[in-house]
């Protein structure tokens, strides 16, 4: 029988991949556990309990807790307890289940069962004996079964029915867990009584006298080949030929309690073992990891492998854990200090490891392990650079010199006392001649065994790089610029010296070209001249300390702002002057970055090994780069509208209709499913007939309008996941905005009826007295025709005007830039637009309150108007939620700046609270700046994505700053 379900699992599981719309690999099994990227969702749900994890057909992950149902669907927990749906009448929730249909299906204690239409939860009628469903599973057949409080229950075609001893069960017990084979079949786990199986009718008990190591069984899961596995209370065992057997290879767990168990969809099998934390079987070993944060001591309840791969467990007390594949992978260990600061790679291939604390330590199993024999004899564990030498010594840089380490574990330290003009050695590199050249913060030396010779004419440089070339030529890189040692001269290697700049990195090329890693990016000299590729090449202020080159014509650089990967296509096409702008694709904490801050300033701060992996020291580990096995998520991310708020109040998604009139503020949410890396989906929206195109929202998931004109809309939401992968269908609302009565078309007639009335009564009372009274009716005439006139002037200026600032809108704006640009390409004049957005303006929400949010918006459109210029006809503008812009006509880049400056210092000057930011205590603005002198040609759109894209730069440079500053060509 064992074979039958095998071979049906297999078939299933084929048949569900074919299904899929773009299956993903389970987790990475060559990675251990702990470089698995870990994310503990810590005090977010309403209580720490989660027996039950499901995936709706939307892809938002369900949890159950004592203190409600949990949705999730990648930024906030949200609880769904009788106070959000009064249908339900407990908050402890112990079930949750998806079936093949969609409908998701809810257990409850003491409260029976639901299931969830739409968006609502119902309840479904049950025998009076069931209070409480623990779990649910539909078999084969599409019935559904739940274990109750009143034992086993088959819900089918012909009703419910509960199954006791007539039915060949055991007396009614507790039953831990249930799931259903490929071949109709049901295996649930009685408390004290074994396993049971059910299949077409027949039932079949499996106990100790068939080979379980205990009656006490926890926990059932299948494994890809269709295998059943189960956890007890004395390890695991595996179903096969009609009885249960223990795996030798899981041996370290025989005798432990396996709450919970999971086989994920590559064939691994994952274990849950009290006091042993995270156990995985792959097919080439079994590796554990008690470590884990909020996972030592802690018993896992629940195990779920969703679409994308990604292993959810959920604890006792604990909460949610989710385990995700990165592109990258950090390795710490057990040390003092993790901060790693060179990493090098010796001719037998051991990788060393200098951390800024440990000392030195090496990779081994997989982590760093301390080099404690070499440490106890180091003059300092502060270390700074690692280098071999052609005699196999091991020399090592730290903040107390340098150290030489023979191949017998002798080491000779090097001091001041010996001849060291500074203390701290950043860089090392071998002479053709045997010696060692060595970089400190006062010189240059070369050491030949025990004797010390400073180079002349770099007494007093701070030097971070070393270099000798085929020549013999001595590169050096110094805080303060570059210089060549050659034949006992130091000059500026026939360069202007790059004087300001700091050089952290060399990296030769076969052709002779030499690339610098500086404080400014990266540079490259060619026929000695220096080519720099800075805020061209996406480096802005970016400082480079480390260059590596991969086998598919990549550079990988690190620096404080992460790893980046830059296409040597992409440099060529700079150079060639096909494309004036390239940007790096930059790795950081979304990619499994421990910390983004890649530590440099000193030599070997990253290493290529033989194999082809680049390993890089950052504040917290090294990070592991192996382009040849970079995992890539190819799944379209589900997007959906979750939530909508008409003027503060919500309206269910899927039917807004009709709504208005007078509505000033629409606030759409929306949440594309991707769990990999949540942080690092990316979000596009728009309005259809209104919105001109798409807009970038980066990780926004909120969409902002006020003051909507009338009319039929349709919003649509698109979202890509961390690898770019963009699902372009998304989700979309249809609404419509009613008029106010006075803007009906029926009212328009009415007033035009009156008015024609008005005038033919006014023309035969002229006639009438058109000698006595003429001057008299003239008057009257003219008088009622100016309030006419005066009425539709102030109905114009209400409808272009923000509800809230009381400053001009997105739609007035927009009209007002389209005149200004044909106004001044006609002129040949200049007119620049500010975009300015509200930093952290959501955690300011979230903390102060939408009501408080108001009032600061208020204030920050009152201190951008007040510093306008008083004799330009600018124009401020509510531009959408916190986001405002500004049009300054006649005024070119420069003068545009100035004001720039003064809506900052403006804005600070408020003074208002703002404890959440991450850029200052109190509010902030952050600004794009974008100035033309326009053609006929030019479109409002081109001008607003420069100030845009600008005020993207001055976020990712801080925030509370202005970005932009160069005009754009016409």
């Amino acid at each position: 029988m064992n074979g039958w379900i095998r071979g049906w699992g297999s078939l299933v599981l084929a048949v569900c991949g074919l299904l899929a719309v773009s299956p993903a690999r389970a987790l990475d099994p060559d990675r251990a556990i702990g470089q698995l990227t870990h994310v503990w969702y810590e005090n977010q749900l309403p209580q720490g309990t989660v027996l039950s994890i499901a995936q709706g057909k939307g892809g938002s992950i369900w949890l159950t807790t004592y203190g409600g149902l949990v949705h999730y669907s990648g930024a906030e927990f949200d609880t769904i307890d009788p106070r959000v749906a009064p249908v339900l009448k407990s908050t402890a929730i112990t079930a949750v289940y998806v079936d093949r249909d969609g409908t998701l299906w809810v257990g409850t204690l003491n409260d029976g069962l639901y299931r969830r239409r739409g968006r609502e939860l119902e309840p479904v009628a049950l025998p009076a004996s069931i209070k409480s469903v623990f779990g649910i599973m539909q078999d084969r057949g599409g019935a559904l079964w739940l274990t109750t409080n009143a034992g086993v229950a088959r819900m089918g075609a012909n009703g419910i029915h509960l199954l006791g001893e007539e039915s060949g069960f055991p007396p009614r017990g507790f039953y831990h867990a249930i799931v259903a084979d490929a071949a109709g079949g049901v295996w649930i786990a009685a408390d004290d009584f074994g396993v049971v199986h059910w299949l077409d009718g027949h039932v079949e008990t499996f106990d100790t006298r068939r080979g379980l190591p205990t009656n006490a069984v926890h926990s059932l899961a299948f494994d890809h080949a269709g295998t059943l596995w189960v956890g007890t209370q004395a390890g695991p065992a595996r179903y096969r030929d009609g009885h249960f057997e223990r795996d030798p290879r899981l041996a370290a767990l025989d005798g432990k309690n396996i709450y919970s168990l999971y086989g994920d969809r590559d064939g691994n099998m994952w274990f849950a073992p009290l006091g042993m934390g995270i156990c995985r079987l792959t097919a080439t070993r079994f590796d554990c990891d008690n470590t884990l944060s909020g996972l030592v001591g802690e018993t896992v309840r629940s195990m779920f492998e969703d679409r994308e791969g990604n292993l959810w467990m959920g604890t006792t007390s604990s909460g949610i854990h989710r385990f995700s594949d990165s592109k990258l992978v950090t390795v710490t260990g057990k040390m003092d200090s993790n901060a790693v600061r060179a990493v090098y790679q010796d001719p037998v291939g051991t990788l060393w490891i200098g951390t800024d604390g440990a000392g030195l330590a090496r990779y081994e199993n997989q982590a760093l392990v301390p080099a404690t024999a070499i440490n106890a004899k180091l003059s300092s564990r502060l270390l700074r650079a690692i280098q071999f030498d052609a005699a196999g010594n091991l020399w090592v840089g730290s903040i107390n010199g340098a150290s030489r380490i023979a191949p017998d574990g002798t080491v000779r330290n090097f001091g001041i006392s010996d001849g060291l003009p500074g203390t701290i050695v950043f860089a090392f590199a071998p002479s053709r001649d045997g010696g060692m050249w060595v970089a400190t913060l006062q010189g240059v030396v070369k050491i030949t065994g025990d004797k010390i010779n400073v180079v002349q004419g770099t007494q007093g440089d701070d030097t971070r790089a070393l270099y000798e070339d085929p020549a013999g030529r001595v590169w050096i890189g110094e805080r303060s610029g570059l210089r060549c040692l050659h034949d006992g001269v130091v000059d500026r290697c026939g360069t202007d010296g790059l004087s300001g700049i700091s050089v952290f990195a060399f990296h030769p090329e076969p052709g002779g070209d030499l690339w610098l890693g500086t404080s400014l990016g990266l540079m490259r000299i060619h026929d000695q001249k220096v080519q720099a590729y800075t805020e061209r090449a996406g480096f802005y202020g970016d400082a480079v300390f480390a260059i590596l080159d991969d086998d598919a014509s990549n550079f990988w650089v690190s620096s404080n702002r992460g790893i980046a990967r830059l296409a040597r296509a992409d440099i060529e096409a700079l150079d060639r002057g096909t494309v004036k702008q390239i940007e790096p694709r930059w790795y950081g904490k979304n990619d499994g970055m421990l910390s983004q801050q890649a530590n440099g300033a000193s030599q070997t701060p990253a290493w290529r090994t033989r194999d082809g992996r680049m390993w890089f020291g950052t504040a917290n580990g090294v990070v592991i780069v192996d382009p040849k096995h970079e995992r890539a998520n190819r799944m379209r991310p589900p997007v959906a509208i979750e939530r909508v708020l008409v003027d503060g109040k919500d309206v269910v998604p899927d039917h807004i209709g009709r709504i208005g009139p007078d509505v000033e503020r629409i606030e759409l949410h929306y949440a594309a499913m991707s769990y990999v890396a949540p942080a690092a989906v990316q979000y596009r929206y728009r309005i259809e007939g209104f919105d001109r195109g798409w807009i970038d929202a980066g990780n926004t998931r909120v969409a902002y309008y006020t003051n909507l004109p009338p009319g039929d809309y349709v919003f649509r939401a698109i979202a890509s996941n961390n690898d770019g992968v963009w699902n372009t269908d998304g989700a979309s609302v249809a609404f419509t905005i009613v008029p106010s009565w006075y803007a009906t078309w029926w009212f328009r007639i009415l007033v035009a009826v009156i008015v024609i009335g008005l005038l033919a009564v006014i023309h035969r009372l002229r006639v009438w007295r058109l000698h006595e009274r003429e001057r008299e009716l003239t008057r009257e005439v003219a008088q009622r025709t100016e309030a006419l006139r005066n009425a539709y002037a102030e109905l114009k200026r209400i409808a272009a005007r923000d509800g809230l600032t009381r400053i001009a809108n997105r739609g007035a704006f927009d009209q007002r830039l389209r005149e200004a640009l044909d106004e001044h390409a006609a002129r040949g004049a200049s007119l620049a637009v500010l975009m300015c957005d509200v930093d952290a303006f959501k955690a300011y929400n979230d903390t102060y309150g939408h009501l408080a949010g108001d009032v600061a918006l208020t204030a920050v459109a009152g201190a951008l108007t007040k510093v306008l210029r008083s004799n330009a006809a600018d124009i401020p503008a509510r531009y959408g939620g916190e986001e405002f812009a500004v049009l300054l006509n006649e005024c070119d880049i420069d003068e545009a700046t100035a004001v720039a400056q003064r809506m900052l210092d403006a804005v600070r000057a408020l003074a208002i609270e703002h404890r959440c930011s991450d850029v200052a205590p109190h509010v902030t603005i952050s600004i794009g700046i974008a100035a033309i002198v326009p053609t006929a040609t030019e479109s409002p759109e081109q001008l607003l994505r420069c100030a845009d894209e600008a005020l993207y730069r001055a976020k990712a440079a801080g925030r509370d700053r202005m970005g932009g500053g160069s005009m754009l060509a016409g």
